[in-house]
């Protein structure tokens, strides 16, 4: 499915074309929901685009599978798309992890974009440079990062998201969903009864197969804790994925530093001058490095670089020390002191 920014018409249902914007008061709800979005947090067409693409992609790729699995059962008459705009309407999509997961690939194609813009070609060989290493476990941890980054681009060297990226909880909502719209044709040549056995086979076929193992998040996990055993996490690795525009190596590297998860140093990177110096300050990185990263990222990070610069040296030892504490904690265990309303240990920072 290939996203489209502002759609002259859209199918109508009986397969015939008509206004995609449907026209008066109808609108007006959601119309003023969008009007008054904040606009520094809502979605950039771009980002809307890359998250509607790859999500498009992940549907038809696990549909296609469940296709193989029911052999001459399945039905190939779905090329407009109807799975996918059949589970967007019923809201089947809005799987918060799910969209989590969307919106930091997005994200992240964009700081990468940003800070790769106007470097040399073959800055990006970062990755390869440790392939050739002869401590084995961080050549094959580089190798297997390599792979599973060119797995998840398509044929157009945009991002692709798989179905092993994904929790085991949401891969289980997914592919739920995705066996439901199939229903729907199936049951139209088959009973009822038999579809669902069928389709019940093929969802725990599907599933078997997942393996969060097998996550880019797990294999850049890999690759930095191996270099960290190897002694080889040093501020000099740091300064060259800045250069080479590897935003998740650079955040991953940060969380391992800090003792943080990826995806708390992450919400910090990306989390305004204040939060981003907080991180640089928990991962013990000196002064001189802390600014070529901020202003580095300037142009694609929200916050002002100088407004960081300044947080960076101003940030006490205790607030730093106190912070890092309490980021270290479970984060299920810090969303529900925060959904009680208590204050009580947590860092003003």
């Amino acid at each position: 499915m290939v996203p489209v920014e502002w759609p002259i018409a859209a199918a109508g249902d009986d397969g015939g074309r008509s206004a995609a914007r449907v026209a008066g008061s109808g609108r007006l709800p959601l119309v003023r929901a969008d009007f008054f979005l904040d606009p520094v947090a809502r979605l950039t067409e771009q980002e809307r685009a890359l998250m509607t693409g790859m999500l498009g992609d992940l549907v038809t790729s696990l549909a296609d599978e469940f296709a193989v699995l029911l052999g001459s059962a399945a039905s190939d008459d779905d090329e407009g798309g109807q799975h996918f705009d059949r589970l967007w309407k019923a809201g089947l999509l809005d799987i918060p992890e799910l969209v989590g997961l969307l919106l930091r690939r997005a994200e992240e194609e964009r700081v990468s974009a940003g800070i790769r813009a106007g470097r040399p070609s073959n800055s990006s060989r970062l990755l390869q440079s440790f392939v050739a290493e002869e401590d084995l476990e961080v050549s094959a941890a580089a190798m297997a990062v390599i792979l599973a980054k060119g797995r998840r681009r398509d044929r157009f060297d945009g991002p692709k998201i798989i179905f092993d990226d994904l929790s085991a909880e949401t891969a289980v909502a997914l592919v739920n969903a995705i066996a439901a719209t199939l229903r729907l044709e199936l049951a139209k040549r088959l009973q009822p009864t038999i579809a669902d056995d069928r389709l019940a086979e093929a969802l725990r076929s599907l599933l078997a197969r997942h393996d969060e193992g097998n996550r880019l998040e797990a294999r850049l996990f890999d690759f930095i804790h191996a270099l960290d055993r190897a002694g080889r996490l040093d501020d000099g690795f740091l300064r060259s994925s800045l250069d080479s525009g590897e935003v998740a190596l650079l955040v991953e590297a940060l969380a391992r530093r800090s003792g943080m998860g990826f995806e708390t140093a992450w919400d910090h990177f990306l989390g305004g001058s204040r939060r981003f110096a907080l991180l640089l300050r928990m991962s013990a990185l000196p002064r001189d490095l802390a600014g070529e990263i901020i202003f580095g990222t300037a142009s694609v990070v929200a916050g002002d670089p100088e407004s960081a610069m300044s947080a960076f040296d101003d940030l006490a030892d205790e607030q730093v020390d106190s912070a890092r504490k309490w980021l270290r904690l479970d984060a299920a265990y810090r969303s529900a002191i925060r959904a009680l309303d208590s204050d009580d240990g947590q860092p003003s920072v």
